[in-house]
């Protein structure tokens, strides 16, 4: 079978007007098949002989591994028959598929779905009016500019202007104003995609007489990219369209359908959500515990007021959540399944807006259909923390995001160098339903008593602190600060823990541990009116801390990885057996020596964000190593992948004058924002009430800077304190005070 385009990544041949046959191609097998055209018939017998020859041809001509699906919709002529003999004449190359009623063009196009098996789709209508040579041109325009559907709009070249053509433009014009669209021909109905967004498109939720109207409208609706090229258009030559003798009705009827597509895809329309789009073509049964009415009642009152308690999300994360709780039941290859499908929307995304990786994989030969798939994404380049310093103000944002959906979030880096980075809000409401979710796989619902120990809103606007506090109070939730741990702040956290009698209690590992080897040293006995769950992320867990948290509050301890660039990424379900991946929003890759770690072999966490367009991130270094467990169903009934055994930031306690100590955390935390002038840092114990501050100036480095920084650092660690002030080396940090590597359970804040 001749080379695809697609896989040399040369541009496929294309050509206008009857192509001769260029080579007799062999019938393609199942999964050679690249492109399926579907095209629905309803009494083209005399047209659907002459539309396989010229789809064949082109087929032929274009060195495509092709098949074309004839939809009978119902035909009471001899289209059914014709398109039997097409089968016996062209096995494997003409599929039938065949409808005893007529159900119209949108059931056809479903119908004909169903029967495909090509990675890309094309509908085209079988009166031979679009011309099947310009298939090629969709095509290549397709893969040329990495969209994810190509319409064919029809050109005036050569077109009557009658009554159907002046019925045509007029819902142009209206389907362009309601929808707040530019399009020259929305409502035509030649037009090329992935399989996948072909499937998402057709599962509309409303009742049409002509949904095929409104594909393009469902595609802008759902956040996908297009692209528009001019084609061909004859008249009919042979039969009668049913639309010949009613045209004015079949009008009406396409404005009164007008109302249903603005209810369904302008006012309610609804989150680019794909894993929402996947439950309706995968549907399955939602496990999750139902709510009670009181339960019910504060969650529709946490949300009611969620746009005016915190910043750029919006109460979309409800939305996202919703889906969260039921693809958690998915099973491992259907998870696999939708995270190939966003992989592919990502990297689509990616090589057509952000010229980084567009110059990456024009580099290394590759085009986006290369990657159909987590199996592929060894092609790509791993993404490293010096490629964001390097790239960042170049070319690593996308050109196409809206300015007002993205913010910046800096972080302190593993190593104690700042980073910057940019998220959009759908990713950052993905992320907060995420986090979520994880909170709930504790075993304590939305809404019961919960205490965290929080950043005390550093670094944030009194705006922003005063949105996270009034969150807190709907949520039910008590906000205690996590970077004060002197005898006193101890003796008042562990009397708010016996006087809140919280059924969660979060924070960091560092904190969470310190407290409860104080605790232990009192008396050795649980906390009074233990919890029923601790949730602890930030710095690694190890067996024994996990172990003294346990003994300390008397309930089990639950933790969360995660890296403030991504928000959480893997939480520890009720089974203990590993972190799970937030699957619907990452990829995790356990790589040792280059290669997929087997199970039970540790190496390094790569990570794939499928989310984030405003900045990709694919296959990113974050420094970490952990332990493959392998693809085994978990015995709490989440089929993801998960893993153990993390390395990534030692938990540690600064003491400074007078008994004040203070978390490694809060350095990270507090200095992140000053990447201006710090460059690389490190915290570090210089003995009993002595600190040891080491960093790197960067170019906007200043003394009142400096001065600013070590008047924080005496606040917290007591004026008293000896702080030790030392150059930093280029390479001269290995773990410190500053890493930031684990977040804080998916709540990171720009």
């Amino acid at each position: 079978m001749p080379t695809s385009p697609a896989a040399t990544g040369s541009p496929p041949r294309h050509s206008c007007g009857t192509l001769a046959v260029v080579i007799a191609s062999k019938p393609p097998t199942a999964a050679e098949v690249e492109l399926s055209v579907i095209a629905p018939c309803l009494n083209e017998e005399l047209n659907v002989g002459e539309l396989t020859r010229r789809v064949l041809t082109t087929f032929d001509h274009g060195e495509i591994a092709g098949e074309l699906v004839l939809v009978d919709d119902g035909s009471t002529d001899g289209t059914a028959a014709a398109i039997r003999r097409l089968e016996v004449e062209h096995p494997g190359r003409v599929r039938g598929a065949f409808s005893h009623h007529n159900r119209g063009i949108a059931a056809a196009w479903r119908l004909g779905l169903g029967a495909s098996r090509g990675k890309l789709v094309s509908v085209i209508d079988a009166d031979l009016q679009y011309q099947p040579e310009d298939l090629l041109r969709l095509r290549r325009e397709l893969y040329d500019h990495s969209v994810d559907v190509v319409q064919g709009w029809r050109s005036p070249v050569g077109r009557a202007r009658g009554q159907r053509y002046t019925l045509s433009r007029g819902l142009n014009v209206l389907l362009n104003r309601i929808f707040d669209m530019d399009m020259r021909d929305n409502k035509s109905g030649f037009i090329m995609c992935a399989r996948e967004v072909m499937a998402d498109l057709l599962s509309y939720k409303g009742s049409y007489f002509y949904w095929q109207s409104f594909i393009m409208v469902a595609a802008d609706a759902k956040g996908y990219s297009y692209k528009e090229i001019e084609t061909l258009f004859d008249e009919r030559r042979a039969g009668q369209s049913f639309l010949e003798k009613q045209a004015i009705t079949a009008s009406a009827k396409s404005v009164f359908d007008l109302g249903k597509a603005a209810w369904e895809y302008r006012v309610r329309r609804p989150p680019p959500d794909v894993g929402n789009q996947f439950l309706r073509r995968y549907p399955i049964v939602d496990r999750s515990p139902e709510r009670n009415p009181l339960e019910s009642l504060r969650w529709r009152a946490y949300f009611a007021t969620y746009n005016q308690t915190h910043f750029m999300v919006t109460r979309d994360v409800e939305h996202y959540y919703e889906t969260l709780r039921k693809t958690q039941w998915l099973t491992l290859a259907q998870m696999r399944e939708l995270q190939d499908e966003k992989l592919r929307r990502m990297v689509r995304h990616a090589y057509r807006n952000v010229s980084y990786y567009r110059a990456l994989m024009q580099a290394h030969h590759l085009r986006p259909d290369d990657i159909r798939g987590q199996a592929d994404l060894h092609r790509l380049p791993m993404l490293t923390k010096s490629d964001l310093r390097r790239h960042l103000c170049f070319d690593l944002l996308s050109d196409n995001h809206d300015k007002a959906d993205v913010i910046r979030i800096t972080t302190s880096g593993r190593d104690g160098e700042p980073l910057v980075c940019y998220a959009d809000r759908q990713a950052l409401e993905l992320r907060a339903a995420i986090a979520l979710r994880g909170s709930e796989w504790t075993g304590c619902k939305f809404g019961e008593p919960s205490l965290r120990f929080w950043d005390e809103g550093l670094g944030a606007q009194p705006a922003q602190r005063a949105r996270e506090q009034a969150d807190a109070a709907i949520a039910n939730r008590k906000l205690l600060s996590g970077f004060a741990l002197d005898d006193a702040a101890v003796e008042q956290a562990l009397a708010t823990l016996a006087s809140a009698r919280p059924a969660l209690v979060e924070g960091s590992t560092e904190v969470l541990g310190y407290l409860a080897e104080r605790q232990l040293a009192a008396g050795g006995a649980a906390v009074q009116q233990h919890p029923r769950a601790v949730a602890t992320s930030g710095q690694d867990l190890d067996p024994a801390t996990r172990a003294r948290i346990a003994e300390a509050f008397g309930t089990h301890v639950f933790d969360a990885y995660g890296c403030r660039e991504m928000g959480g990424i893997g939480f520890e379900c009720e089974a203990h057996t590993g972190y799970h991946v937030a699957a619907e929003g990452f990829i995790v890759e356990i790589l040792r020596d280059g290669r997929r770690a087997a199970p039970g072999e540790s190496g390094e966490v790569v990570v794939t964000d499928l989310a984030n367009s405003c900045m990709p991130w694919i296959r990113y270094r974050t420094g970490d190593t952990a332990t493959f467990i392998g693809d085994e169903p978990c015995p709490c009934g989440r089929h993801t992948p998960r893993f153990g055994d993390l390395r990534g930031r030692a938990p540690s306690i600064l003491e400074g004058a007078g008994g004040r100590r203070v978390p490694s955390g809060f350095f990270a935390h507090y200095l992140k924002d000053f990447d201006y002038a710090i460059a690389r840092f490190r915290v570090e114990q210089a003995g009993p009430g002595a600190v040891r501050f080491r960093f790197a100036r960067a170019g906007r480095f200043s003394q009142e800077v400096l001065d600013e920084i070590l008047a924080t650092f005496r606040a917290r660690l007591g004026e008293e304190t000896r702080i030790d002030v030392e150059p930093l080396e280029a390479g001269g940090i290995s773990g410190s005070a500053g890493q930031d590597a684990r977040g804080d359970n998916g709540h990171p804040r720009a």
